[in-house]
């Protein structure tokens, strides 16, 4: 792996660290109900990758990812708050897994054609866009300058970094706030 990469990759799990930190912390402050925090984050993921890139189908796209993650960050943490502990940190895990591949991949799939990138590589798209880790995505070699892995990172800016953090803090703080409501039923 190249040192870029690792960076990258060291940098998005030190966020992610310090996302899932701070909604356990504000689970212990703050009483949000679900829905309506789940559509600020995704209204924050659809303002702030819009803003921060060019108009037109990149627009498009950011909107329906950022829908899409919404509606599978929201049925997720729904998920979370009826299952006990144990169980809900891993349907919080895969859920929000699910959510922020289910993003990346309406992102590229409505801003690419199926020759530009190739819809048997989607798994891939994540990290290639997210830390570069992933180079060949078997886009044809005839094809652009610049490779489909570098495309989709510049396209997504923001995007695939905010649906992550986004998920981490979402999902940490409603397994958290279940927990604070379970410990606080068994007290009284």
């Amino acid at each position: 792996m190249s040192s870029e990469v690792l960076f990258f990759s060291g940098a998005v799990a030190v966020l992610l660290a310090v996302a899932v930190l701070l909604g356990r912390v504000l689970a212990k402050r703050h009483r949000w109900r679900l829905p309506p925090l789940v559509g600020a984050l995704a209204a924050s993921v659809t303002v702030l990758t819009v803003i921060t890139g060019p108009l037109g189908a990149r627009s498009l796209a950011a909107v329906l990812a950022a829908l899409l993650w919404g509606a599978v960050l929201l049925v997720t943490v729904l998920l979370v708050t009826r299952s006990h502990s144990r169980l809900a940190g891993v349907v919080g895990v895969v859920g929000g897994l699910i959510a922020i591949h289910a993003a990346m991949v309406a992102f590229v799939v409505v801003r690419f054609s199926a020759t530009e990138a190739p819809r048997e590589y989607a798994l891939l798209w994540l990290p290639a866009a997210l830390t570069g880790a992933v180079k060949k995505l078997g886009e044809p070699g005839s094809g652009a300058d610049t490779p489909l892995w570098v495309r989709m990172s510049q396209d997504a800016g923001l995007l695939p970094m905010l649906v992550v953090l986004l998920s981490g803090f979402a999902v940490s703080y409603v397994a958290r706030r279940g927990a604070l409501v379970r410990a606080a039923d068994i007290q009284v």
